[in-house]
């Protein structure tokens, strides 16, 4: 029979070395079961591990009176146990709608964000969170049926930076009995209820039925899984260092060379990650790849022709050498990111470039169709004002005149044999998230006039006079 989940717990962070005497601890709680059990019981073994507690919650702002309520809850408790509390209030509907996420991955990221600010601001060694085993079962799981590699299915981190998972050896079952137990107040989100989010499908019915049908232990199970392989990860990024030392340089700030050896002698993990790193270092942000652009520039790199080119993006691309294969950030001939068309009937001009165009509505009769590519008829039918300009970028796609299926747009432009620096320079007319035409190359086939369309636009582009 499994001892009290009071001193696994306190096993669990001897064993695995998450706190050490001294060190500054700041406890993400958010009124939630799980992070007030874990409040909770670090507040028992304070003394013993020799650590300073305070706690942080984050009012996001959603949910109204009940929001207020949670926020109440855990300052309450933390008044009662005199523990200092930061409780901070920001909107992750706007951060969302700002940064393009959904609601679920903002209040991911800015909690993420907001914590780390304040843990830095406050010298604090470590940043504790109530994640348990299930909830390590439902991410692996998630990122199964989402498609993902190595990294993704080592889950969430026990250990990662300041983070820390004390909770992560415990089910929901045993932290809900421990709280009943120690008559321990929490608040239930009534959004988890919402079936709309995988996670909580996962929550409500795959992860049920597997342990009901299949086996019972199914999430310690996975839990052990992803422990695994975040090992195998962390040897692994030691692994890249030693490749990247010896197969990988930087002549300049704009190029890397990596020798052609290096991707016949190592299994895709690595070479996935040698690329984002090579690909983030050019791109001065962040950089993922898919599985299916690592499959297309692999294929390349076994096929492509001496002097030919691989383009990840409108600025990076990859030429083939006898020796090697080289990669190149190439600035843009303008500094133009995107350019709104609020509605038709005006002309426009691309900043810091000699382009200017006009975006109009015109009868069926004035449609003259022709070979000339700086003229194009589109389908209004399907498009919503504003519309976006911009350059195109990887991962980018459309449906070609024509077809049935979707192209990237990269493939598009390099069949057509499209060249640098040109592509480079390429523009979209996009509808979010529809790319509804390459400018000057082609229309997608899902705003192509037809005999029933009733509205029309002429896209025309001009060269301005020097």
């Amino acid at each position: 029979m499994k001892s009290q989940l009071k001193n696994r717990f306190s096993e669990f962070i001897i064993r695995k070395t998450l706190l050490n005497p001294e060190e500054r601890v700041l406890v993400a709680v958010s009124g939630g079961l799980d992070s007030m059990v874990l409040l909770h019981l670090l507040l028992q073994w304070r003394h013993k591990f020799k650590i300073i507690l305070e706690v942080i919650h984050l009012h996001h702002q959603i949910r109204g009176k009940t929001a207020d309520e949670d926020a109440a809850l855990v300052g309450q408790f933390c008044a009662d146990h005199k523990i200092p509390i930061h409780i901070l209030k920001h909107s992750v509907v706007e951060y969302a709608e700002f940064n393009k996420l959904s609601i679920e991955e903002a209040g991911h990221l800015l909690r993420k964000q907001l914590f780390e600010e304040v843990a830095a601001k406050n010298s604090f060694d470590k940043i504790a969170t109530g994640h348990h085993q299930d909830d390590q079962a439902e991410t692996v799981l998630m990122r199964l049926i989402a498609g993902t590699g190595l990294q993704g299915l080592s889950g969430i981190r026990l250990k990662n930076e300041k983070w820390i998972r004390p909770l992560l050896f415990a089910t929901r079952d045993e932290i809900r009995a421990y709280a009943e137990k120690n008559n321990i107040q929490f608040r239930e989100d009534e959004t988890n209820r919402d079936l709309s989010i995988l996670r909580n499908k996962i929550r409500h019915h795959l992860l049920p039925l597997l342990k009901n049908d299949y086996d019972s232990t199914i999430s310690a199970h996975l839990t052990q899984i992803s422990g695994i392989l975040e090992e195998w990860d962390t040897f692994l990024n030691t692994e890249i260092k030693k490749v990247s030392k010896k197969y990988l340089k930087q002549p300049d700030e704009n190029k890397f060379k990596v020798g052609l050896p290096f991707f016949h002698l190592y299994f895709s993990w690595i070479k996935i990650h040698v690329l984002e790193y090579i690909l983030t270092r050019l791109n001065q942000e962040k950089v993922k790849i898919s599985y299916n652009q690592f499959s297309d520039f692999c294929y390349w790199v076994e096929n492509g022709n001496i002097g030919s080119q691989f383009q990840w993006s409108s600025r990076i691309f990859s030429v083939k050498r006898a020796r090697s294969i080289n990669f190149f950030h190439s600035e843009l001939n303008s500094e133009f990111s995107e350019l709104i068309i609020h509605e038709p009937g005006k002309s426009y001009h691309l900043p810091n470039t000699n382009i200017q165009f006009s975006f109009e509505e015109v009868s069926k009769k004035n449609v003259r169709f022709s070979k000339n590519r700086t003229v194009e008829y589109i389908s209004g039918d399907k498009l919503i004002f504003p519309l976006k300009i911009r350059h195109w970028k990887a991962g980018d796609y459309f449906k070609p005149l024509g077809l049935t299926s979707t192209k990237l747009v990269s493939d598009f432009l390099t069949d057509r044999k499209v060249g640098m620096p040109e592509k480079q320079n390429v523009h979209v007319l996009v509808r979010e998230p529809d790319i509804v035409a390459i400018i000057g190359h082609q229309i997608s086939e899902d705003y192509k006039l037809t005999d029933t369309t009733n509205q029309i636009y002429r896209l025309k582009i001009l060269k301005e006079k020097k």
